[in-house]
């Protein structure tokens, strides 16, 4: 008579286990320490454009939002302030600003904009939009 070992039935369920607590322990890690970019402090949707160049990262941004509301390094300005504040900025520092508006704030608003922060000193300005999605 022979005996027959019989292997122990493996058990995969128990196997699956720590890789689960692995992938569960990592997604937690990136949600809390994977913030890519700071929030905008102004809710914004960009208009789209077909130009193929990026934009340049400038230390100066400005932020405009459908209302009208201006926003320069997350404080929320009037226009007054604004031009004191961006003829302060440009004197000590580069000479281009960046304008980040919203899609659907009027065009003369915008233009009443770029005419103050021209008279402030601004000599370039950019209007950042996104990729036209073809």
């Amino acid at each position: 008579m022979q005996l027959k070992r019989s292997k122990p039935a493996a058990d995969s369920e128990a196997n699956l286990i720590p890789l689960i607590n692995v992938v569960f322990l990592l997604l937690i890690f990136f949600m809390l320490a994977g913030r890519l970019a700071p929030t905008e402090s102004v809710a914004l949707d960009p208009p789209r454009s077909n130009s193929p160049q990026s934009a340049r990262a400038m230390p100066l941004v400005l932020l405009i939002d459908r209302t009208g509301q201006i926003s320069l390094d997350g404080e929320p300005l009037d226009e007054t302030t604004l031009a004191a504040r961006v003829a302060d900025r440009l004197a000590d520092g580069p000479p281009r600003l960046q304008i980040k508006a919203d899609a659907t704030l009027e065009a003369r608003r915008l233009v009443d904009l770029l005419a103050s922060l021209r008279m402030a000193g601004a000599e370039e300005i950019d209007l950042l939009t996104l990729a036209r999605d073809e």
